[in-house]
């Protein structure tokens, strides 16, 4: 009886232990103080992707969409153009050469928009190569020759919408001089270019966004001529750009001045055209193909490097003097295209 007795009490206790063992793995809903105090796995700590505007490297502002199809707008830049208007809100801007020494903008828009833009000025052959960088966009401008058209029909991959013939999808401003008043607003302009080709999409990225590999040297300010009639300088403002238009401040009509946070200047040269404007000055065609030396202001630097591109349909390459890419700040860009053999000056 006593040796029944130890067995039962033997069996309790073993029985008792086993539970008590369960319970301890898993029968409270109360974390222990080990779980409690035990680190988060890292990938709880991981920031998500965010993506970004393809031609400025920033996050998009609020109502602004990374796949928006691309506007580009001629934009006089004569004194008689001045003040000019939604520039500041271009993604990229081009300065082109045209006839008599002078230049001409071909301003960007991706992920911002203007409700004013212009004065809005005739096309050129050589915006169709520049053109061919965003993969497919809308170009909004006001005349060229029937040459000139059919060029841009033939390579530049974009809607073309002209005052000459649409003029409801522009305005005149009559406080402006003729030639110098025909005015726009991007939203209308895109919203007519996409409805003619629904099959148009976001640009592809033009430039490289990120730290320098090298930092370049510090300048103050960069300036460079085409003519005695067309100069521009460049004078750093703490963390922008500010530009100037033949010696005077580059003022727009918000009273804003025009700002880059990276200015491009690239070494090109001019091919013939064989066309004239009506004062006989030959039509000059920029060749953004092939290569040459460019000049990256950033942050308060200028780097010093070559420009690449083989063809038409390839990518814009920056590369700094040891073969790196040369990538850009992130923000707004305005790209000068100078001509051989001019070069900028800084100080």
């Amino acid at each position: 009886m006593a040796r029944n007795a130890r067995t039962t009490f033997s069996a309790l206790f073993l029985v008792s232990g086993l539970i008590g063992a369960l319970a301890a793995c898993g029968g409270s809903d109360k974390p222990t103080p080990a779980a409690s105090s035990a680190s988060p796995s890292p990938s709880a700590t991981v920031a998500p992707v965010v993506a970004t505007c393809p031609l400025t490297g920033l996050p998009p502002k609020t109502g602004q969409k990374v796949n928006r199809v691309a506007l580009a707008v001629k934009i006089d830049n004569v004194g008689d153009s001045r003040p000019q208007a939604g520039l500041n809100h271009a993604d990229v801007v081009f300065e082109e050469t045209v006839e008599g020494g002078l230049t001409r903008l071909m301003a960007i828009f991706q992920c911002d928009s203007a409700s004013l833009v212009g004065p809005i000025r005739s096309a050129r052959t050589s915006d169709g190569d520049i053109l061919r960088l965003l993969g497919g966009a809308v170009l909004g401008y006001s005349g060229s020759n029937t040459s000139v058209g059919n060029s841009l029909a033939a390579n530049s991959g974009a809607v073309l919408i002209s005052w000459d013939h649409t003029p409801q999808f522009f305005h005149v401003d009559p406080s402006r001089p003729a030639v110098h008043n025909v005015m726009g607003s991007t939203k209308t302009l895109l919203a007519e270019g996409v409805s003619r080709n629904k099959k148009l999409k976001a640009p592809r990225r033009m430039f490289v966004y990120g730290d320098a590999k090298a930092p370049g040297r510090p300048i103050k300010s960069a300036a460079m001529t085409w003519s005695s009639s067309a100069s521009a300088a460049w004078r750093w403002h703490g963390n922008v750009w500010q530009r100037t238009q033949n010696g005077t401040p580059d003022v727009l009509t918000d009273g804003h001045r025009v700002t880059a946070r990276n200015v491009v200047i690239m070494s090109i040269t001019v091919a013939n055209t064989g066309l004239h404007d009506v004062l006989g000055h030959p039509s000059p065609d920029d060749v953004v193909t092939g290569s040459g030396k460019v000049w990256v202001l950033r942050d308060g630097h200028v780097l010093h490097g070559t420009w690449s591109r083989p063809s038409r349909a390839a990518k814009m390459v920056l590369k700094d003097k040891k073969g790196r890419v040369l990538p850009l700040t992130p923000g707004n860009t305005w790209v000068e295209l100078l001509t051989r053999p001019r070069t900028p000056s800084f100080s």
